[in-house]
């Protein structure tokens, strides 16, 4: 009896042993979540109207709050596209929230733009309108235009491929 007893407890062993030995790690698959947390490889997230892209975003880790909006963490990434539905910038951001309840998505963290047409944006948090294809800062900003020229200041309006942008506190001087 007492080697049974062995005998089943090192079977059981074995049992567990072996259906833990599979391994997850996230980001491999959208599949792995916990609770409300989705890690993908990467997760994207398509925003429309009338049928028109107007952003694409991709990040490795989805978080679902309470609230219902939307946070993404690690290396965000998104296509901006203008009202005909062509990609005309690239946003980059350490994190994101997609609000739900608007049409707003607000990017912070090492946050840059770049423009099709050659302009880029440097700050750390902006809100992206997607209804109105519009960025704004409240935030110090670095915006190269695209003949080369950097302009500093605080606070930013501007539409998606920064043709028509306004830096609302300029900061610095010029000099001939």
């Amino acid at each position: 009896m007492k080697n049974f007893n062995i005998n089943l407890f090192v079977l059981i062993l074995l049992c567990l042993f072996f259906s833990c030995k599979k391994e997850a790690k996230p980001g491999t698959s959208i599949k792995t979540q916990t609770d409300n947390v989705i890690y993908g490889n990467p997760i994207k997230i398509e925003i429309t109207k009338d049928e028109n892209s107007v952003m694409t975003i991709h990040a490795d880790t989805l978080i679902r709050s309470n609230g219902g909006n939307t946070t993404l963490y690690g290396r965000i990434y998104a296509d901006l596209f203008d009202k005909k539905g062509i990609k005309s910038s690239m946003m980059y951001s350490d994190s994101a929230i997609v609000y739900t309840n608007s049409d707003s998505i607000k990017a912070f963290g090492n946050v840059l733009i770049e423009s099709l047409k050659g302009y880029k944006l440097l700050t750390d948090e902006i809100i992206l309108f997607n209804s109105s294809n519009l960025v704004k800062s409240n935030n110090d900003v670095i915006f190269t235009s695209n003949s080369n020229d950097t302009l500093y200041g605080t606070g930013f309006w501007s539409n998606f491929d920064m043709s028509n942008s306004q830096i609302q506190s300029p900061k610095g001087s010029m000099s001939k």
